[in-house]
């Protein structure tokens, strides 16, 4: 192995082969010294240098090497002096490519979970090396990926060139090095930090109001598990410092530029998760979920790498110190679901003038849907409780898309259990009591995180939005004979509002 930079614990200043130097800055609230609000570089991402070296292609791994070859072809065909500015054109592009393919290997990764115990970064690996002795630490552009050690000495592989990305958790090439494993589970000495409560929501529970709320009426941050979905400068940004595996923060730029305060010791940051099974329209295996599988989906995330790429993570369960879990009328839950396919179908006329913004149209979606997995739900049954048989064949005429309220009941079931397996202290919001009750509502939630209500917040519009027009009389007895065939006792007390 080439040796590319050492480094000491004394040491902020990472020096790569590369040439860059990045150097971290943490800024953390005065009472909680692992609250993390800002991590920067001292060089931007677009004037970073990178080693380049012609990538050698292999199409059965990378689809889209096409664009390599194109821009070399025209390297040859232009070299001729009077064209030395295409030449630079092409030549430059070409190294932007490298990274894009690398962006591309990384996106390749997106459906694997790199486990709570993987060292994503050198400032983890540097900590970690120092706890197991390690005295020397080294930097660069190794074939392996990530924190790894040989003998006594830990190493830090950054990839050496755009396509030798390798998996931070995969087995090592070489039989003599082993990987270091980082913990992210919850320190013992993080009293005075907040904790962390999960939002559980079925999507399009009122999840997003939810959030918008504690932020605007306490000023207070919230967070979530998709930070790929919530960057500031193009990059996640985690809540703790030893936790690069999630949680990440919702609004990352208001809490860094202090528009939002992260809750003090004895509250808790409200912190999103849809958990799994909840896919639309999807075949059977993919929301049929153990108790083990869904939890897991629970503590799951992602965020964006130094690629751009999107990689899942899966932090520890010790984090979690409490749960609200978040229900709606499964009629409007449904309706609603149908809506968000159609704003995701935006630019697609024909498919928007097939199934227009209206009872019709969601009706005629949902005898689409119907139609599409017979056989997969034959092989993937659903058995219920009361009938002992499989409930996405017995409904499948009965209900408008009635895998979706399969899905439905399904997730409550889980997220329940999960609640009670976790052992955590749960406060349950329906979404409809922001109609009825919105200001009891509103500081119920408030007590329950520790938070101070300063303002009233956003107004809620949720009134308009029952849909339960869109159903006749018989689907609604269809539908209530569904959830109660295959919802748990404790999840059927919560539903059976809906129906009295």
């Amino acid at each position: 192995m080439s040796v590319a930079s050492r480094r000491h614990s004394s040491s902020n200043s990472i020096n790569v082969k590369d040439g860059r130097t990045k150097i971290y800055n943490a800024r953390r609230v005065d009472d909680c010294p692992n609250i993390l609000l800002e991590r920067t570089t001292t060089t931007p991402r677009s004037t970073m240098k990178t080693s380049f070296t012609s990538p050698s292609i292999n199409i059965s791994k990378f689809n889209k090497n096409w664009i390599v070859i194109i821009p070399l072809l025209c390297i040859a065909v232009l070299n001729i002096r009077n064209l030395r500015f295409f030449r630079k054109i092409s030549v430059n592009y070409v190294r932007r490519v490298a990274l894009l393919t690398a962006s591309s290997a990384a996106s390749l990764r997106k459906a694997e979970v790199i486990p709570s115990n993987t060292c994503l970064t050198t400032d983890e690996c540097d900590h970690a090396r120092q706890q197991i002795g390690l005295e020397e630490f080294e930097i660069g552009n190794f074939s392996e990926y990530g924190c790894f050690r040989k003998g006594m000495v830990a190493y830090w592989g950054l990839p050496s060139t755009s396509l030798r990305v390798k998996e931070m958790y995969a087995a090592l090439d070489d039989k003599s090095s082993s990987r270091i494993h980082c913990n992210h589970k919850r320190p013992q000495n993080t009293s005075p930090c907040p904790g962390v409560a999960w939002l559980m929501s079925f999507p399009n529970s009122g999840t997003s109001y939810t959030g918008a709320l504690v932020r605007s009426s306490s000023s207070t941050a919230t967070a979530t598990n998709y930070g790929s979905s919530n960057t500031f400068n193009r990059m996640s940004k985690q809540l703790f410092d030893w936790s690069t595996v999630g949680p990440f923060m919702t609004d990352p730029k208001s809490s860094i530029n202090g528009k939002l305060d992260i809750p003090k010791n004895g509250t808790y940051v409200l912190t999103k998760t849809h958990c799994g099974g909840y896919c639309f329209g999807c075949h059977p295996k993919q929301y049929v979920q153990t108790q083990t599988e869904f939890r897991n989906d629970c503590l799951t995330g992602d965020f964006l790498d130094e690629f751009g790429g999107k990689q899942k993570v899966m932090y520890d369960a010790s984090i979690v110190d409490k749960a609200v879990h978040l229900v709606r009328d499964p009629f409007d839950n449904v309706v609603s679901r149908f809506h968000l396919k159609r704003n995701q179908k935006q630019g697609n006329a024909t498919w928007l003038a097939a199934y227009p913004n209206s009872i019709e149209g969601f009706r005629n979606f949902c005898a689409y849907v119907n139609t599409r997995l017979h056989s997969a739900e034959e092989n993937f049954p659903v058995i219920g409780a009361k009938s002992n048989a499989n409930v996405l064949v017995k409904y499948r005429e009965k209900i408008p898309c009635y895998s979706d309220f399969v899905r439905y009941v399904l997730w409550h079931n889980h997220a329940i259990e999960t609640i009670d397996e976790l052992g955590l202290d749960h406060l349950t919001l329906h979404y409809e009591d922001y109609v009825r009750n919105h200001k009891e509502t509103t500081v119920e939630l408030f007590q329950f995180l520790g938070l101070t209500l300063e303002t009233e917040g956003d107004e809620f519009h949720g009134s308009e939005r029952y849909y339960r027009d869109y159903f006749t009389t018989d689907d609604i007895q269809a539908v209530q004979e569904l959830l109660r065939d295959i919802a748990s006792n404790e999840n059927w007390n919560l539903l059976r509002r809906y129906f009295d």
